[in-house]
């Protein structure tokens, strides 16, 4: 298969889970739950073997910084399906997406790695589209909106913490038995936040089932899997810019499956945003 539609598959698959989500319809713990816990499960005949086989190998600082990334992914999990009950699925998407400049910045904090002149206007204009979509969510009303955006921002945040968290541990351990660990990790995470607020794990109808499957299928094994295939044939940088096609596609896809058509204000902000990330990736991967 071509490389190009390799990613552009990834995309549209990463594009759906948002919507799936929304189609679920069940609490927020259960369905990110379910869906890194079904993913767990789906890849575990592949990566059991070599994730048993590297553990004792591995430091007990390594260990720990593994914990510390499932976790992480645990609560952008938690908190970003949460905010799309509050806000658009455009807000919420382009919001989590901000991750990349959350890792510049923790980066800077925990690892004193410099941030370039580029990279600061990219954030002067993360801050300005951010702010453009909170005015958007504010001046359009819905249950919550500006919680559903400081949701997805800690979703964020917690995404680019995994990432930074997890830094070296690909080279520790195999891609498969990496994968296996981490999302283990954020399941067991996520049962126990499950138990601590009281949300069920079981029973959910027929429909709810279905989509936790779609999301483990789709957007988890199949959007993050063919992601990293395409980096083995193409360039970070390449990989990177043609992701932020993610927000477009789950906008696209939130205005036909949900009439949700974005104002003025969160298109500008988008464009800021996405503008934003672009600088981002070709900095950071160059």
């Amino acid at each position: 298969m071509s490389p190009w539609l390799t990613l552009l598959l990834a995309v549209v698959c990463v594009s759906f889970g948002s919507i799936f989500i929304r189609f679920a319809a069940a609490p927020a713990l259960a369905v990110a739950f379910y869906r890194v816990g079904l993913a767990a499960m789906l890849i575990a005949p592949f990566a059991i073997r070599p994730a048993l086989a590297q553990w004792p190998r591995l430091a007990p600082r390594q260990r720990l910084a593994l914990a510390g990334s499932g976790i992480a992914l645990a609560i952008h999990f938690a908190t970003w399906i949460k905010s799309l009950e509050y806000t658009s699925i455009a807000a919420s998407v382009l919001l989590v997406n901000l991750a990349p400049l959350f890792t510049v910045l923790l980066s800077w904090f925990a690892l004193r790695e410099p941030v370039t002149p580029r990279v600061s206007g990219a954030i002067a204009l993360a801050l300005l589209g951010a702010g453009s979509i909170a005015a958007a969510d504010w001046s359009g009303g819905g249950r919550a909106p500006v919680k559903g955006d400081l949701l997805a921002l800690a979703g964020a945040a917690a995404l680019s913490t995994y990432h930074v968290i997890g830094r070296g541990l690909r080279d520790a351990l195999p891609l498969a038995a990496y994968i296996q660990a981490v999302w283990t990790t954020a399941a067991a995470a996520l049962a126990l936040l499950l138990i601590l607020a009281g949300v069920p794990f079981a029973p959910y109808p027929a429909r709810s089932v279905a989509f936790f499957f779609l999301l483990a299928l789709v957007p988890t094994l199949g959007g993050h899997g063919l992601v990293n295939l395409s980096l083995r044939q193409l360039s970070a940088p390449v990989v990177g810019l043609f992701l932020l096609g993610e927000p477009i596609g789950a906008t696209l896809l939130g205005w036909i499956c949900f009439g949700e058509l974005p104002g003025a204000l969160t298109f500008i902000g988008g464009a800021l945003v996405l503008a934003a990330l672009g600088l981002v990736v070709t900095t950071r991967q160059a």
